[in-house]
C-alpha cells in the first residue's frame, strides 16, 4: 500500500510561463510583433484589449489609421473602451481629453484657453501595424523595432486573406500560452488523444497510427518536425508541423492528404498567465467560400454539436488536454521520455532566446533586413507520393493552387 500523505507540490518554474512586464519572457515576447485584434474589429467604436498581461484600447481615427492605448484616461484613469471616436483620435467620455494614435492629447476642452498641461503630458502607447486583416503591436523597446515579416505562405499573385482572431479550434483558453504552444511540437499526441482515445479528430489518414519516422529539427527561425507514414494503397506521407520564433505555427489539415504546402500562419497570442488566443492569416483563391469549415473545424470544440462535461470527458481535445495541465503547468512534476523531444527542444529554444534578449541581443526569429522579411521562406506542407517513387527532402517550393 501507498500513500500521497505528504506529497509536496514543487514552485511553478516562472521562467517560461510569465509574460508580464519586466518577467523573463514577458520581455522576450515584447521583442515581436504581436496580433491584438481583427482590423475589423476598429470601426465606431474602441476595442478593449489583453494581451501579454497589458490593458489597452485599439480605436482607428478618421483618416484610418490606427491606434493601441493604455486604457486608462491620463486625468483621472476612466477606461477609453467608452470613449468617443473622432477625426483626429479618441476622446474620453468623463472630461472630454482627447487623444491622437501617437498618444498625444490634442485638446482638453474643459481647461482654460491658453493651458499648456495638454502639452506636458504623453499617453502611453504602441506602434502598430496591419496586415491580412491583422492588427499587430510590437510592446518592446523603440530601439529594438524589428521588421514585421511577411510569411511565403501568403505570397500568392490574386486571391485574398482570410483573419480570424479568438480561441484556437479544438484548443485551450484558459490556461497559460506555453501550454498551447508547446503541443504543437508534441507530434506523437495526435496518434493517442486525437485518434486512439478520443476517436478521429483530423481529417488525414497519418495521425491514425505511430509514424515510420519522426524527427525534430531546430530552424534558422525555430524548429519543426517531419513525420513519414505509410498510407493506404501503397501510398506514403511526409508532412512537416514548423514553427516560427516566438509564436507562429505552420500546420496543414485537408480532408484528403495530398501534395500542398501551407498556406495559413497562426499565432498563438498570450492574454496573460493563464489565458490564450489565437489568430491566424490564410491566403485562399478568391472564388473560395471562406465561411465553409474545414474537416478539424467540425470535429474540434465549438464545431461539434455535443459540448457536455460527460461527452467531453470521452472525447477529449487539445483543449481538455492542456487546460487539464493546470492554469500554470507546473513542469517540476513532470517525468520526460522520449515522446517529449519536440516539447524539450522548444523550451531549449525558449531559455536560449530568453538569454539573448538578457544580453541585448536579438532572439531567434527577429528580422531587421526589409528585403527577408518581405518573403520569409517555411518549409510547412505535406508530400504524398507512389511507392517507389523517388523522395524529395521537403515540401518547399509545392504549393496549393
Amino acid at each position: 500500500m501507498r500513500s500521497a500523505y505528504g506529497f509536496k507540490i514543487p514552485e511553478i518554474d516562472p521562467e517560461l510561463t510569465r509574460v508580464g512586464p519586466g518577467t523573463p519572457c514577458g520581455e522576450l515576447m515584447r521583442r515581436y510583433w504581436q496580433p491584438v485584434c481583427l482590423s475589423r474589429d476598429l470601426e465606431d467604436l474602441p476595442k478593449r484589449i489583453r494581451i501579454l498581461g497589458e490593458d489597452l484600447v485599439a480605436f482607428r481615427d478618421g483618416d484610418g489609421r490606427p491606434g493601441l492605448l493604455f486604457f486608462r484616461c491620463s486625468h483621472r484613469g476612466t477606461s477609453l473602451e467608452y470613449g468617443r471616436l473622432e477625426d483626429q483620435g479618441l476622446r474620453c467620455c468623463y472630461h472630454g481629453w482627447l487623444y491622437d494614435v501617437e498618444g498625444n492629447i490634442l485638446d482638453m476642452p474643459l481647461e482654460p484657453p491658453g493651458s499648456q498641461v495638454k502639452d506636458h503630458l504623453k499617453h502611453p502607447c504602441y506602434p502598430v501595424q496591419e496586415f491580412g486583416g491583422l492588427v499587430f503591436a510590437y510592446m518592446g523597446p523603440l530601439e529594438k523595432v524589428p521588421e514585421l515579416p511577411k510569411y511565403d505562405a501568403w505570397v500568392h499573385e490574386g486571391g485574398k486573406f482570410h483573419a480570424r482572431f479568438g480561441p484556437r479550434i479544438g484548443g485551450s483558453v484558459d490556461c497559460n500560452w506555453l501550454q498551447t504552444e508547446e503541443n504543437l511540437m508534441d507530434a506523437l499526441h495526435t496518434v493517442w488523444l486525437h485518434t486512439l482515445h478520443s476517436g478521429s479528430q483530423f481529417p488525414t489518414q497519418v495521425f491514425t497510427s505511430l509514424p515510420e519516422e519522426l524527427r525534430y529539427e531546430e530552424t534558422e527561425m525555430g524548429m519543426r518536425f517531419v513525420m513519414i507514414q505509410r498510407l493506404d494503397g501503397g501510398r506514403w506521407a511526409e508532412l512537416i508541423w514548423e514553427m516560427v520564433m516566438p509564436l507562429n505555427a505552420h500546420l496543414v489539415y485537408t480532408s484528403e492528404l495530398k501534395t500542398t504546402k501551407v498556406n495559413q500562419v497562426s499565432f498563438c497570442v498570450p492574454v496573460d498567465d493563464t489565458h490564450v488566443r489565437s489568430a491566424n492569416i490564410r491566403w485562399m483563391p478568391a472564388d473560395e467560400d471562406e465561411t465553409l469549415l474545414s474537416g478539424r473545424a467540425k470535429l474540434a470544440p465549438g464545431g461539434r454539436s455535443d459540448t457536455s462535461y460527460e461527452y467531453r470527458q470521452r472525447h477529449p481535445d487539445d483543449k481538455e488536454a492542456q487546460e487539464g495541465q493546470g492554469e500554470i503547468a507546473n513542469h517540476r512534476l513532470e517525468h520526460h521520455v522520449t515522446s517529449d523531444e519536440g516539447v524539450l527542444m522548444f523550451r531549449r529554444i525558449l531559455r536560449t532566446a530568453i538569454e539573448a534578449v538578457k544580453q541585448n541581443k536579438d532572439p531567434k526569429g527577429i528580422i531587421r533586413d526589409p528585403e527577408k522579411a518581405a518573403c520569409v521562406p517555411t518549409t510547412a506542407g505535406a508530400r504524398v507520393w507512389e511507392e517507389g517513387e523517388k523522395r524529395t527532402q521537403n515540401v518547399q517550393g509545392t504549393r496549393a493552387g
